[in-house]
């Protein structure tokens, strides 16, 4: 008959299975379908934000192809404007001539052509099939015609209007826009679109040919003002469906739209929806199968336990075991019997031969009596005979071991009780624990020690026994050991040494220092601990070897760290103090040998190449300077050379000089570093102070541009004043003692001024003045200049606010900028700042920059030149000319002017060659759309020609000398009339 409380166990189990995979398959089913929603989202933002990414980066490469034709045209419009002043006759031959050029030169323009108000050609090529339009449509300078098709090409007419009703018509190829969307990443159902404001197709990344001409006005925005938007809607074009972005250059009146396929976007999502839903589907048919089998295995475990039950009332009566006392347990009542030997085991009196169970395991030590009735209650469950170790407490307070054998009995077909015997093994245990504790010892301390353990014959140099960590650590099995001697550990170093000593070092209580070999070759450092003993009747000897390889060795790199250079190999200075200290050959000569151009290696080429060519120069130094002394290196660009008192320091001097200028070939092309030598006298006291002499000294030398120079005391003097200039820069940067000059800048056709540039001044208490040449390179040592910087920014808007009231708002004033200052992130947000808080109105403050700073980092650079031109701060290019720019940096940065340098102008009117080289850098700046700006003028001829030669801006002692605000205003006065003041 079934036991249903058995069942209740199971069949719970059975629900708690099924309850739990529904609750799952609700879990699965929330987070699949938020798993699905989640990635739909991302892709579309994903989508938004990628189409949004395509327009814009079309907007940037549109708008600066049309500012850099709309400079190109300025400039051309200037040269029409006056030729046709100077000689109106031939203008347009000389016009139609210049244009050709233009056109020749830039393979993106169809035509340029000037025409009249009526739109008929006045010099060579095209005119306009309709009058231009009027000359206050609209307010911006460059103005689009109508998409044209001209000798089969599609070409987009851009308008410029000039003076006397005149036009300059330039055409672009509508292939240049092309060129531009060629090669973007829009997947297979994408399309980036530029259209007009009247929805004329001007270019389309996909069915060009298709499309351009054709106009859609029903696809652009209702009306202005329009902005940047992204939607999800069918295109009014082809009919797809996409994510699309659009983007209006406000200025030109050009619609830019980029959009992604919506399906194509979505296409991997369908996929991850699909394999959702069969993935939840197999989850269904696997728990419904598993929940059936579960079902199954519960029916055969109760059946199971129904046949356990009726095995274990066939059981029969057990037999009585050994020679020792016996027992009986029954079960119901429950009640232990036991023999007469029990009763004595148990230290009881005779005629006590009985107990109830809880009497009974009130007999058996405590810590015994849990593990007991266990072993019983498997018993009567097994029905199988049984053996059990267990202690008793005697009344006497003693404690006996017991060792029962038993089993159960069953009578007609029921267990009626359990029978079995008891010996008593107190004296075994006894001695078992005793043998167990030693044999733990044992193991403790020898087996399981986590160092390598041995012991070997004293007469045959035999291993008697090992342990784990040995055969772990050296290699060999147990095996192998047992069949070696110690010699075999032995690396064979020479047959002395293991004649002397061929049985490890005698007993010591600090051990000793050995080498001994693995099984792989390696040699490893060991320190040793023996102790003679008997094994077994042998003398033999056991030994704890520590390997300490790796402490010696860590122990050896600190001290090789403490004193060499990580990166050269070579000494440090106190490495090398300490090497000098050790020598005494002295006194010594320190040679400092200063580089320059390593960190210039890193930026271009990157820190491996620089790390190659500074490992390359530290071997050439230390192999040429190695008869004559110890060579050490001083991160990041300096060595050390002690010169031993024989050398001939300056000969030795030369050489090492010669060699650090030497040219190295790294990175693919051929370096040469700059190097000055410094010399000081280090007579064995005061290390550090001949170092820095000798330092002080390369220092001289450069700034002196010799090669080397031997330290006195007036080079510390030197220093000594330069600390305290620097200090007097300080205080005077605090107590703002500083002050600006101000130079105009003129516009060469007028004489106007049109900029004021300011100068930093530093007076003193006598009235003079420090040079500029002076206090700047201190300052830039210092780091004084970003402070420096600040204040004349701040202190040039505080005076263009008194150009303001003196009636000279337009008048900007031209700052020079450090490279330190450009190297700020927030540069263009603090001079933003600083427009905002002085009120000052846009374009203000204008900044000039010089050629280095453009390439010290280039993108940085544009972008923060980008956000100053956003806000209407201009930036000029200064001292062109004398630096190394590239063309493509200052094609893609947005400049507003260039400056030439005064030393090409100082000759320009008596000198072919400076001639030529300021007419190339007109040209190229006008070509650029750039204004001219002609420094150091100083004479009427360097004028006369540069007026010639259509210069744009000059400044120089010509016209006017660097003045105070005060003179300034008084020369603005006089110079030109002031603009009426806002509200007067």
């Amino acid at each position: 008959m079934t036991d249903t409380r058995k069942d209740l166990p199971i069949v719970r189990s059975t629900r708690t299975v099924a309850w739990s995979g529904v609750v799952l398959a609700l879990v699965l089913a929330y987070l699949m379908g938020y798993l699905v929603y989640r990635d739909h989202q991302l892709r579309l933002d994903a989508a938004r934000r990628q189409s949004m990414a395509l327009a814009e980066g079309t907007e940037r490469l549109l708008r600066l192809e049309l500012r850099n034709l709309e400079r190109a045209m300025a400039g051309i419009a200037g040269d029409a404007r006056q030729a046709f002043r100077t000689v109106p006759e031939s203008a347009p031959v000389l016009l139609g001539e210049a244009v050709a050029g233009v056109v020749q030169r830039h393979q993106e323009l169809h035509s340029i052509v000037i025409v009249d108000g009526r739109g008929q050609a006045i010099t060579p090529g095209h005119g306009l099939p309709t009058p231009p339009p009027s000359r206050d449509a609209g307010s911006r300078a460059l103005r689009f015609g109508g998409l044209q098709q001209v000798d089969g090409e599609w070409v987009l007419p851009l308008l410029m209007a000039m003076e006397d009703g005149r036009w300059i018509v330039t055409r672009l190829r509508i292939a240049e826009i092309q060129r531009l969307l060629a090669g973007l990443d829009t997947g297979r159902d994408g399309v980036v679109t530029v259209m007009d404001h009247a929805g004329t197709v001007l270019a389309r990344s996909r069915d060009a040919a298709r499309y351009i001409g054709r106009r859609y006005p029903d696809v652009l925005p209702a009306g202005p003002p329009y902005a940047a938007s992204v939607m999800s809607r069918r295109s009014g074009v082809d009919g797809v469906v996409r994510i699309t972005s659009r983007m209006y250059l406000d200025d030109y009146g050009v619609f830019v739209s980029a959009g992604l396929g919506r399906t194509e976007i979505l296409r991997d999502w369908y996929l991850l929806l699909f394999g959702s839903l069969a993935v939840y589907g197999l989850y269904w048919a696997g728990f419904l199968y598993l929940l059936r089998h579960i079902r199954q295995a519960a029916r055969a475990q109760n059946q199971l336990l129904s046949e356990v039950g009726r095995t274990a009332e066939g059981l029969r009566l057990a037999q009585r075991i050994g020679r020792t006392g016996s027992w009986r347990v029954h079960r119901s009542p429950p009640r232990v019997e036991w023999s007469e030997q029990v009763s004595e085991i148990f230290g009881l009196a005779p005629d006590r031969n009985s107990a109830c169970n809880e009497e009974f395991y009130a007999l058996v030590h405590p810590e015994d009596r849990e593990p007991l009735r266990a072993r019983f209650a498997q018993a009567w469950q097994s029905h199988e005979p049984f053996v059990a170790e267990y202690r008793v407490i005697r009344p006497d307070g003693q404690v006996r071991w017991l060792l029962t054998r038993g089993g159960t009995i069953e009578q007609a077909g029921d267990v009626t009780g359990m029978v079995g015997t008891l010996l008593d093994i107190t004296n075994e245990r006894s001695a078992q624990a005793r043998a167990l504790e030693t044999e733990r010892q044992y193991r403790l301390l020898f087996e399981r020690n986590p160092m390598p353990f041995w012991v070997f014959d004293l007469e045959t140099l035999r291993f008697l026994e090992v342990n784990d960590a040995a055969v772990r650590h050296y290699g060999y099995s147990r095996e192998e050991f047992l069949a070696m001697t110690v010699l075999d550990i032995r690396p064979p170093r020479g047959s002395v040494d293991v004649l002397q000593s061929p049985s490890e070092p005698a007993p010591s209580p600090e051990g000793e220092l050995w080498k001994h070999l693995k099984k792989d070759g390696s040699v490893i450092d060991v320190h040793v601990r023996t102790e003679t003993i008997n094994y077994n009747g042998r003398s033999a000897r056991l030994v704890l070897a520590e390997d300490i390889s790796e402490t010696l060795a860590y122990e050896r790199e600190l001290n090789y760290r403490a004193s060499h250079d990580a990166a050269t190999g070579l000494l440090n200075l106190p490495g090398l103090k300490t090497r000098l200290a050790a020598e005494g050959k002295g006194p010594y000569a320190l040679a400092y040998l200063q580089l320059r151009g390593l960190e210039l290696v890193t930026d271009s080429l990157g820190q491996a190449v620089a790390t190659r060519l500074l490992d390359t120069l530290a071997n050439r130094l230390e192999t040429l300077a190695d008869p004559w002394g110890e060579t050490a290196f001083v991160p990041s660009e300096a060595f050390v050379v002690a010169l031993r008192p024989d050398v001939d320091v300056e000969a030795a001097v030369g050489a090492l000089h010669r060699a650090m200028t030497l040219p190295l070939e790294q990175g693919g092309s051929r370096r040469t570093l700059e190097a000055w030598a410094g010399v000081a006298h280090f007579d064995g006291t005061g290390f550090e102070n001949a170092v820095s002499h000798a330092a002080l000294a390369a220092h001289v030398a450069r700034s002196q541009g010799v090669p080397s120079r031997t330290f006195d005391a007036r080079m510390a003097q030197a220093a000594g004043e330069r600390l305290r200039m620097i200090g007097r820069i300080h205080v005077s940067l605090e107590q703002r003692d500083f002050m600006l000059y101000f130079q105009p800048i003129y516009r060469l056709q007028d004489r106007h001024p049109v900029c004021l540039e300011a100068l930093l001044r530093w007076p003193q208490a006598d009235g003079s003045f420090v040079p500029p040449s002076q206090f700047i390179p201190l300052s830039e040592d210092a780091g004084l200049i970003p402070a420096l910087g600040d204040w004349v920014m701040e202190e040039a808007a505080r005076c263009h606010r008194k150009l303001v009231d003196a009636g000279w708002a337009s008048l900007p004033i031209a700052v020079n900028v450090s490279p330190a200052q450009l190297r700020r992130a927030d540069f263009a947000e603090r001079l933003i700042r600083l427009h905002e808080r002085f009120g000052l109105p846009r374009g203000a403050l204008h900044i000039e920059v010089t050629e280095s700073m453009l390439l010290d980092s280039p993108e940085s650079t544009m972008r923060t030149l980008r956000t100053l031109q956003k806000h209407g701060i201009c930036t000029s290019l200064d001292d062109f000319g004398t630096g190394f720019s590239s063309m493509s940096y200052l094609h893609q940065l947005p400049l507003d002017a260039l400056k030439i340098d005064q030393a090409f102008v100082r000759n320009v009117a008596d000198d072919d060659r400076s001639a030529a080289i300021c007419h190339a850098m007109i040209s190229l700046g006008h070509s650029l759309g750039l204004t001219l700006v002609a420094e150091g003028v100083e004479t009427q001829a360097q004028l006369d020609w540069l007026h010639r030669h259509h210069c744009d801006q000059v400044q120089g002692y010509l016209l006017a000398r660097p003045m105070d605000l005060a003179r300034t205003l008084e020369h603005l006065a006089v110079a030109a009339v002031p603009e009426r003041r806002q509200g007067g």
